[in-house]
């Protein structure tokens, strides 16, 4: 799953070419990402996910394994974001909160930059708070914007070690869900990976220690706890309108 499911034009910022910069925040909603079915999760926000959402692992091309919350199954739609764009549930994940900013690879070294989404309608040089000023300093709220990023980053780099312990340890499994409505329509899921919990419970007792230290058992615990969420997804299925595959 791409860094940049959602955004439409991705730029390095630079305190010279971005001088006056704001953020307009009349102009934020959640439009977006209306057409984004997943998106990345960090082991830090399980706790808060999982009491709204189903958490599932997803394995990338470099055969990696990572969480991602699920937002809706059927191609490119998020039950989650109404029709005015805001986000109906308590918890949004910080991938989404993180818009129109995030760091990308493209610095010497291959170091992190961060970058912004030109296209986005809240960024601009007339109204809205302050994040370069017209001499090309950083403002508070951008320095705020800067610390998050790097926190996610980190965040997420643990949740990929932490997954990857579960992975060695040959506890996923491949999996598919079908979910049929009262209205005859039927969604298929399919490429997503769960913790096995026959496996799961099988483990040996002198691996369970290095999985609680690191957190990887809270966060395998916590996914597993996460799957009842699959029944508030056809809820939303059922209250929604029907919407036809894209292809």
């Amino acid at each position: 799953m791409s860094s940049f499911a959602f955004y439409q034009k991705v730029v390095a910022l630079n305190s010279n070419v971005h001088r006056n910069l704001k953020f307009d925040i009349t102009k934020v909603n959640f439009n977006f990402v209306r057409d984004t079915t997943a998106v990345l999760l960090a082991s830090i926000e399980f706790a808060e996910a999982a009491r709204e959402y189903p958490i599932v692992f997803i394995r990338g091309q470099d055969s990696k394994m990572r969480p991602v919350v699920l937002l809706g199954v059927r191609t490119g739609e998020n039950l989650y974001v109404d029709e005015q764009g805001k986000w109906d549930a308590h918890y949004v994940p910080a991938f989404v909160r993180r818009y129109p900013f995030v760091m990308a690879e493209g610095g010497a070294n291959d170091q992190l930059l961060v970058c912004i989404d030109e296209k986005c309608p809240a960024l601009n040089a007339e109204k809205g708070e302050v994040l370069i000023d017209e001499a090309g300093n950083l403002q508070p709220r951008m320095t705020e914007v800067m610390q998050f990023l790097q926190n996610f980053q980190t965040e997420f780099a643990r949740t990929e070690l932490l997954a990857a312990q579960l992975d060695e340890l040959g506890l996923f499994v491949q999996q598919g869900a079908r979910f049929d409505t009262p209205n005859g329509q039927t969604f298929q899921l399919n490429d997503f990976f769960l913790v096995d919990e026959a496996k799961f419970g099988q483990l040996p007792d002198d691996k369970l220690p290095a999985l609680f230290r690191s957190g990887a058992l809270g966060m395998a615990y916590l996914h597993l706890a996460s799957m009842g969420n699959m029944r508030r997804l056809l809820d939303r299925i059922k209250s929604s309108t029907p919407k036809p595959e894209l292809h």
